[in-house]
């Protein structure tokens, strides 16, 4: 068994992928490394340039091709196919320190928690910023939720996780739609019961570019997938809810996970007319309503969502004012 399965989502990628796959090729772990290149149809060089890497370290390297899907396709498809003990997905846009890496998977050996944390790097094209999103665990020690520990949050760039625990749950990520990611780091923080923190800035995670699905202007023409991944999201805290096995640490987490991804899709409306986005935000906070009152009721302890309900949306308008002021620093048009 490998020690590690790396998905690497990739659909037309072929300006980043070469960075990609070559930060994962160093000698000193190609035989605990599983690289899946999962092509979601590429119609550019994808190919080309994965089945370069399959022929210099067949051992390591693997080219999946399947129609077209999304990221969550890409995901599912690697959580099928995979045969290491522990599993990452990477973007085919973002990168890893290669040093990091071999440091890592030599870590992964002598462990045995269901999940993994790490640090990151966001990399923008003209600098990087260094996010750490844990405190309370020292490096290399494992806990479980009931200990005094802090993770802010869980993204798809910090976590690895046990594949045999996405199998046995029979994890599965919403096809067809961006913005898939909460879905998968969520379901990795409920299934854990262990967690150990490793102290490596390991994901290089590429930001800044127009074209990213991020990308303000981008969210805005793609606000239907971000409602139907909040509907999604919506649903799964309810259920974990229901089931009762979520401890208090564990629900702190999920929750300030997936709240982000109902505060983003009410900002991605704050960019359209005010009347408008009065009209959409109402309309999509009455369906977080109708399909669950409970995470409704507990998305109320988030700052931003509880303003924007205040007094019936009334302050929208300014909210409005202030995030158009507040994107127009951080992102340019």
């Amino acid at each position: 068994m490998k020690t590690l399965t790396i998905s690497v989502a990739a659909y037309n990628v072929e300006e980043t992928l070469d960075q990609t796959l070559k930060s994962f090729y160093d000698e000193r772990i190609l035989d605990d490394l599983e690289v899946l290149i999962v092509d979601d149809g590429s119609k550019d060089n994808t190919a080309k340039i994965a089945k370069k890497y399959v022929q210099k370290a067949p051992q390591t390297y693997k080219y999946v091709y399947k129609t077209n899907g999304g990221h969550g396709s890409t995901i599912n498809k690697g959580m099928e196919l995979a045969t290491g003990k522990y599993f990452k997905v990477i973007d085919g846009d973002d990168w890893v320190d290669t040093d990091s890496l071999v440091e890592f998977i030599n870590s992964l050996k002598k462990i045995d928690s269901d999940l993994v944390l790490t640090n990151h790097m966001e990399c923008y094209p003209q600098q990087y910023k260094k996010i750490n999103l844990v405190s309370g665990m020292e490096n290399g020690k494992e806990y479980t939720w009931k200990d005094n520990i802090n993770i802010e949050k869980v993204v798809l760039h910090s976590v690895t996780v046990k594949t045999k625990l996405l199998r046995e749950n029979h994890v599965h990520i919403t096809e067809n739609s961006f913005y898939v990611d909460v879905e998968f780091v969520v379901w990795d923080a409920y299934v854990s019961h262990t967690i150990v923190y490793l102290d490596i800035y390991l994901y290089m995670y590429r930001l800044g570019e127009p074209n990213q699905s991020i990308a303000k202007v981008n969210m805005l023409k793609n606000i239907g997938m971000q409602e139907k991944i909040s509907y999604e999201l919506v649903k799964m805290y309810d259920q974990f809810v229901k089931n009762g096995d979520m401890l208090p640490r564990q629900e702190e987490t999920i929750f300030h996970t997936f709240k982000r991804s109902i505060g983003s899709t009410m900002r991605t409306y704050l960019l359209l007319p005010t009347k408008i986005a009065r009209k959409n935000i109402e309309r999509f906070d009455k369906n977080i309503k109708s399909l669950s009152l409970v995470t409704y009721q507990r998305l109320n302890d988030d700052k931003f969502i509880n303003l924007t309900r205040k007094g019936n949306y009334v302050l929208i308008p300014l909210l409005k004012v202030m995030y158009k002021i507040w994107v127009s620093k951080k992102y340019k048009y």
